[in-house]
């Protein structure tokens, strides 16, 4: 079964442009800041691959308003809509389902990020979300829940639900049998990179790799990504060089930001170093 999914971002209206993707701390900031989802275009990307539309959505690097997010829904009409939040921002994501589902009850809507992993009961109480995803595999996360509605896998670990009245779950996430290296490289067309940037590049085009997930010392209390990504899992060094040598020779890339929370140390940077 052919689904149709829209990854969103809608607008959020609070103290400033909303620091929302990729932020392992939420910020308000006075001068916009649009750090590329990385997981959440892989997840884009494998079900675009896996036959699905996909619909890429960031009314936040793009500016549009939140009455064209609503136009855009009312018209695009998703089987599913997925939306990433953190705790600043959950209540206005609260009511962004309340809208959605005057528009269409028949739209199911997944949350996904820190807060809900965290809480993931709260948001099933305090608004019709129909899913919540936990832990921060996203890309696995999603495709698997898109497989199990389409009658094809079970669903996967981490996912809390509906059934009635009743909340149910398929247990606690595990993120120890997502194989990094089996992900695809992130399709950037499909998912609008060239919207995202640091403020700090020196050089365009610009673009975004993810060597690990997420963090090799994964203790500091400021970071909300330990919670999501409990242990460091890294690609092979030799995937990584792939990616870079595509972004380079495909796309002329001449600056590539790896937004790893600790890119890999040891004996995986002296290899990847002699790869360079």
């Amino acid at each position: 079964m052919i689904m149709k999914i829209m990854i969103a971002y809608p607008e959020l209206k609070g103290k400033g442009s909303p620091m929302l993707t990729q932020n392992r701390q939420f910020q308000w900031m006075s001068i916009g800041s649009y750090i590329y989802p990385v997981v959440p275009a892989y997840a884009a990307t494998l079900l675009n691959n896996g036959g699905h539309d996909v619909l890429w959505y960031d009314g936040i690097a793009e500016h549009f308003s939140y009455d064209h997010f609503l136009n855009t829904l009312e018209t695009e009409r998703p089987d599913l809509l997925v939306m990433e939040s953190k705790t600043p921002v959950i209540k206005l994501h609260w009511s962004i389902v309340q809208d959605v589902k005057k528009i269409s009850p028949d739209i199911q809507v997944v949350l996904m990020g820190d807060h809900v992993t965290a809480m993931p009961e709260e948001s099933l109480d305090a608004c019709p979300v129909d899913f919540i995803l936990t832990g921060g595999d996203y890309d696995f996360s999603l495709k698997g829940l898109v497989d199990s509605l389409a009658g094809q896998g079970n669903m996967p670990s981490g996912i809390y639900y509906r059934e009635g009245d009743a909340f149910k779950n398929s247990g606690p996430f595990s993120l120890q049998d997502n194989d990094l290296n089996t992900l695809p490289f992130i399709d950037r067309d499909l998912t609008k990179a060239h919207l995202y940037y640091e403020k700090w590049k020196k050089r365009e085009p610009f673009r975004y790799t993810m060597a690990g997930r997420d963090c090799q010392w994964g203790k500091c209390t400021f970071c909300s990504w330990t919670t999501i990504y409990p242990n460091f899992r890294t690609r092979t060094v030799e995937s990584l060089l792939d990616e870079v040598e595509m972004l380079v020779s495909r796309y002329g890339f001449k600056e590539i930001f790896d937004d790893s929370g600790n890119f890999p140390a040891g004996g995986w940077l002296e290899k990847f170093c002699h790869g360079m």
